[in-house]
């Protein structure tokens, strides 16, 4: 079982960069970054149109705070110098096959600067060296071009594509699995 204290766990990023879990004090800010790009966000997080209050994220990370004391996922909040940005996780972690998911997004304003891709490669790491997976894989859309090559930039490994898989505002796209195991993550970050 994986257990998070959530007073002392984060991931230093950068030297301004940290990925920590989210607590239920963070829920404004929260709030404010998702309200702020509602528009650009709602793309491709269908969930953007539900978080229409404080309350709603403060019951969403509260939520999540449960969920992670099951062991099954790890939601984090990536902060630039305390400031939340966006949010990080990992998530349907399978302890029979030692695999999981990692999900991601960023407000807009924060995108292109690598910092995903960072916190992508510290998760990663993460996922390999602390809770002992084998293999992590990224699921996007295939038109969502920014979230596709976050894995590509890391060389993880284009697995398959599942036809029509994933439907957004009434239109389906392609889903596009990416994967990385853990030898071959080593083998990449030492050489």
């Amino acid at each position: 079982m994986i257990i998070i204290d959530y007073n002392i766990m984060y991931i230093q990023v950068r030297e301004n960069v940290q990925m920590r879990p989210r607590k239920i004090e963070d829920a404004p800010q929260i709030f404010e970054i998702i309200d702020k790009n509602r528009d650009n966000l709602r793309e491709w997080l269908l969930w953007v149109d539900s978080m229409t209050t404080v309350e709603i994220v403060e019951s969403v990370v509260k939520e999540h705070i449960e969920k992670a004391g099951h062991g099954t996922n790890v939601y984090m909040g990536i902060f630039h110098d305390n400031l939340y940005i966006g949010n990080i996780e990992v998530k349907n972690i399978n302890r029979f096959s030692d695999s999981a998911q990692i999900g991601y997004w960023l407000a807009p304003e924060w995108q292109g600067k690598g910092i995903m891709t960072d916190c992508v490669r510290a998760l990663t790491d993460y996922c390999f060296d602390e809770l002992n997976l084998n293999s992590v894989h990224i699921s996007c859309a295939d038109k969502n071009k920014k979230s596709r090559a976050v894995p590509e930039r890391l060389n993880f490994v284009q697995e398959g594509v599942l036809q029509d898989c994933m439907k957004y505002h009434g239109v389906f796209y392609d889903e596009v699995i990416y994967g990385v195991v853990k030898r071959n993550w080593i083998k990449y970050k030492y050489n």
